[in-house]
Parts: C-alpha cells; structure tokens; sequence
C-alpha cells in the first residue's frame, strides 16, 4: 500500500470522527430536550419528589447537559449504552444486541438472496434488451416489488403455514426451517431494483470499445459476458452493496411482528412507544456509525479500484 493510498485512507477515516461527533450531539439533545423525561418513563405520572430525586442523583439527569453528554459518552466508551426504561431489571446493552444479531443474521441472508438474484437477472435482461424477455423479465420482480411487505406477511403466513403446514408460526431460532418463508418476504422484493441497476450498468458496458474489441478477437460470447461485461458493470453495484449494509442490522417491522421473531425492528418500536430514552440513543447512534463507516469503507475500496480517486480528493483538499 503506497503512500497515497494510505494518506486517502487517513482523510477518509479522519472525516468520519467530526461527522459521528455532531451526529452523537444533535441526537443526545433531543432526547433530553424532548418533552417528558426519563423519571416519567420509570416511574409512570404518579410518583414522589423523593423517588424522582434519588433517580436524578443516581443517573445524572440533575447535571447539566453538557455535563451529561460528556458523562455518556465516557461510558460509552467503555461499552456503557446505558440503561432501560421499560426493561428496569436489564440495560440497554443487554437488550439491545442479542436483537441486533438475530436481524443480522436474516437481514445477512437477505441480502446475499437479493444480490445473489438481481446481479444475474440484471445481466440477464440487459443481454436481452430488444427482446419480449427484457420487459417481461423486469416486469415480473416489479410485480413482487410492489406488493407492501405487510401484505406479503398475511399471505405467506396463511399459505405456507395456515394452509399446507410446512412451517410454524413463532421464532425458533435463525437457522431453522420456519425462517425460510420471512427471509424470502424481507429479500425478494428486494430483487427488482438491484436488477434494474445492473441491467441500466450492463447496457452502459456494452457500448465501450473494449467490449467491440474483444468480440472482434473472436472470443465467447459467454467469455465476453462474464469477464468483460459483468465484471466491469459492477463497480458501480459497490455503492449499492456498501449502503445496503447497514439496513441487515435494522430488521423488518412488518416481517419480525407478522413471524414472532424478536429482531430489533420490533424492539425499536417499542423503545419508542415507551419512550425508552437509552435504548432509542443507542440504536441511532449504532445506526449512524454504521452508515457513516459504510461510506468511508465505499471511498476507500474505489480508491484501492481506481487510483484517479485518491489522486482527486487529495488534489482537492
């Protein structure tokens, strides 16, 4: 790794510190500045000054923001994502990432479903273009596409459970029979628009001069797709994958209620119906480190493709 590389590499990660500080301040405010508290969440409407008073020494909620933003992030630091409201006997930690990994682990499986079909049936539609195939091909996912999840939900549960008994309703555990059905409800949708990306990337392949080069040399038509077509038209899919990646940790609401599976989706709703001041804090800002590391890990993996990259934003800084 030379030297301009590495110094890209600094750039990139150096940007995501100030953008998670902000992030992490704008979201602590609300919270606190919200209406209601965190004694209201406790201790429900009725409750004495004397329990409001010893909880307010206990967590801090008398010092002054500033002083308590700097106190949480100090314990965040040592893996302290504070404590629940709804959940008095647990923290947040202890809630939070045990759902966390159960949609990640769907939401993993997921993705590797609807990038391991749109990718092909992209190429497949491009290569066809001029032909009933294309639209057709397109069309079908779209249908899928547009059917909302929650209705997906209804019919998949009558049908594979209700009516022919293959799979039981209720979480068993990720790697089970019964989340064969809820992984294809959460990715099959899913397929239209990788597809349609691809499809618009193979087409914008096709008319390089390498392509008419290398079908000029005579080589295999299925050489030419794979090693020059599709290879090429997936540089632009990096950017789709990269931001596709922080969403398998979120879960999915109508999937993880409609199949009993205790993800995070249906936790987040929670946290915020209590209101569950900490665990909310925690999920947001989980959410935006994700993301935020996702794009500099985007910029960096097209500075290690393409070298004009690192060059220009070193030029430009």
């Amino acid at each position: 790794m030379g030297p301009g590389l590495a110094g890209y590499i600094i750039r990139r990660l150096l940007w995501a510190i100030p953008v998670l500080f902000l992030i992490s301040i704008t979201v602590f405010a609300m919270l606190r500045l919200a209406p209601g508290s965190p004694i209201d969440a406790i201790l429900g409407q009725r409750y004495t000054e004397e329990q409001a008073a010893v909880l307010r020494d206990k967590y801090g909620y008398d010092d002054p923001l500033p002083v308590q933003y700097v106190k949480y992030i100090g314990n965040l630091a040592q893996g302290d994502l504070g404590v629940s409201t709804r959940h008095r006997d647990f923290t947040a930690s202890e809630i939070i990432w045990p759902k966390i990994w159960i949609s990640t682990q769907l939401g993993l499986i997921a993705l590797v479903i609807v990038f391991g079909l749109g990718i092909p049936v992209g190429v497949y539609a491009a290569m066809a273009r001029g032909t009933f195939i294309d639209p057709l091909t397109i069309a079908f996912w779209l249908a899928i596409e547009a059917i909302p999840t929650f209705v997906l939900v209804t019919l998949t549960s009558w049908f594979f459970a209700l009516k022919l008994g293959v799979i039981d309703l209720g979480y068993e555990g990720v790697w089970t029979p019964n989340m064969i059905v809820p992984v294809l409800v959460m990715s099959l949708p899913g397929v239209a628009g990788v597809a349609r990306f691809m499809r618009a990337s193979v087409i914008g392949v096709l008319g390089e001069d390498y392509i008419r080069t290398a079908r000029a040399k005579g080589l295999k038509e299925q050489t030419i797709v794979l090693t020059h077509i599709t290879r090429n038209a997936l540089l632009p899919m990096i950017t789709v994958i990269g931001l596709s990646l922080p969403g398998i940790t979120t879960g999915s609401l109508f999937v993880e209620v409609g199949f009993g599976i205790p993800g995070i989706a249906n936790e987040s709703l929670q946290a915020v119906l209590a209101p569950d001041y900490d665990v909310i804090l925690a999920l947001v800002l989980f959410g935006a480190t994700l993301f935020v590391l996702a794009n500099v890990a985007i910029d960096i993996l097209y500075g290690f493709i393409d070298p004009r990259v690192r060059v220009g934003v070193g030029r430009g800084q």
